[in-house]
């Protein structure tokens, strides 16, 4: 309870403290330092990474807010507490990269997610991401891929009427990715 409060508490007071004073190694080392401390409080951890979160799009430069998506991914590998987390950053890594015209390293990293395992998140959010993998495999033309991705989201989230615009964009996806492989087969 308290422990818990307290130390999560202490833990966003030091990477909030780097990142007000622009010392951005530090706060990639401390979020590092932090994260590996045995017997560390994982909601104490999650509430640091949630608030480094917010830095992502505050840093001065590209160079800079790629070390801290870095840092972030790095430390969050295979902690389901912090798999929201990881996942949006990833999501924003793949952004930065088809912004770069890098679209096989963006879909490269966006298929990392296995989003379709993660409890955690809210149901629409993880077919987003399954609709941004599905997007990014059309681009570089891997349409098996796609299809298989497809199969992924269940057909009941589309029968809500406010999933609509999801609805078609699945669908259009969807058909593209078929369009293709019939085509050659």
């Amino acid at each position: 309870g308290a422990d818990t409060h307290s130390c999560g508490r202490v833990l966003v007071a030091i990477v909030r403290l780097c990142f007000e004073t622009k010392n951005y190694a530090a706060l990639n080392e401390h979020i590092v330092l932090l994260t590996k401390r045995r017997s560390q409080i994982k909601q104490a951890v999650t509430k640091m990474i949630q608030e480094c979160c917010t830095y992502v799009d505050q840093m001065p430069d590209k160079k800079t807010k790629l070390e801290l998506i870095d840092t972030l991914r790095q430390v969050t590998a295979g902690k389901i507490y912090v798999e929201v987390e990881r996942a949006r950053l990833t999501h924003k890594l793949s952004k930065m990269k088809e912004d770069e015209n890098q679209i096989d390293e963006a879909c490269k990293i966006m298929q990392e997610l296995q989003v379709e395992t993660f409890g955690s998140m809210d149901r629409r959010e993880k077919v987003e991401l399954i609709l941004e993998q599905m997007r990014l495999c059309l681009a570089v033309k891997d349409y098996v891929r796609c299809q298989i991705i497809s199969k992924k989201i269940s057909t009941k989230f589309f029968e809500d009427t406010s999933t609509q615009v999801r609805t078609l964009l699945f669908h259009g996806l969807s058909f593209e990715s078929i369009k293709y492989v019939k085509i050659q087969l």
